[in-house]
């Protein structure tokens, strides 16, 4: 809390995503069916901010990032840690283990990132597979989910603002409201709360 000549002003903190506390979830009531709303709010996508080292723009879209002789477009952006997006024609395919290290420990992210791999199975549709920074090849992260369908959206890869994601067996919904609130995921309560 500020105080500013007698008024006080509340600052509330900068929040990526906004979660559902562990213990207002009853474990035993929850199903298969039920479906959970995460609100990660706006893409950062500012080089500095995600970061990545990128300066001919002012954000690294769809840039082209040569890895041991291979060029592949990435698409940077963050909504709490570093990510590069990725659409691939086949990503069962993909050698997610190498190159998802190779892209993700690259000199251009000082930080690491994660990196998501895409590929578009219809006009409103992907199906995803992650490479974790300091983890590796992991099935599932909310922000990751986010990342793709964002990076989607915004390349127009799909129509509408409106998409959904299979990632680690799962099925998710992305949607982005440009100009609102931002990014929200939705998908089951049990994949996003584990």
């Amino acid at each position: 809390m500020k105080t500013m000549t007698g008024t006080t002003v509340t600052m509330e903190p900068i929040t990526t995503a906004i979660y559902i506390p562990e213990e207002s979830i009853n474990a035993e009531q929850m199903d298969d069916n039920m479906k959970i709303t995460l609100l990660m709010r706006q893409p950062v996508t500012s080089p500095c901010l995600v970061p990545v080292l990128h300066s001919s723009t002012p954000s690294c879209i769809n840039k082209p990032f040569m890895v041991d002789g291979e060029c592949f477009k990435l698409t940077a952006m963050s909504f709490g840690t570093p990510h590069g997006a990725v659409f691939v024609d086949d990503v069962d395919e993909i050698d997610v283990e190498t190159v998802g290290s190779d892209l993700g420990t690259h000199k251009l992210f000082p930080e690491g990132a994660s990196i998501v791999f895409a590929q578009v199975t219809d006009n409103n549709s992907l199906k995803v597979r992650l490479w974790e920074r300091d983890i590796g090849e992991c099935d599932f992260t909310a922000e990751a989910v986010s990342v793709a369908g964002t990076a989607a959206i915004m390349l127009q890869k799909v129509l509408g603002c409106d998409i959904n994601v299979s990632m680690g067996g799962e099925e998710f919904n992305v949607n982005w409201d440009r100009f609102g609130a931002g990014v929200k995921v939705t998908g089951s309560a049990k994949m996003i709360t584990a």
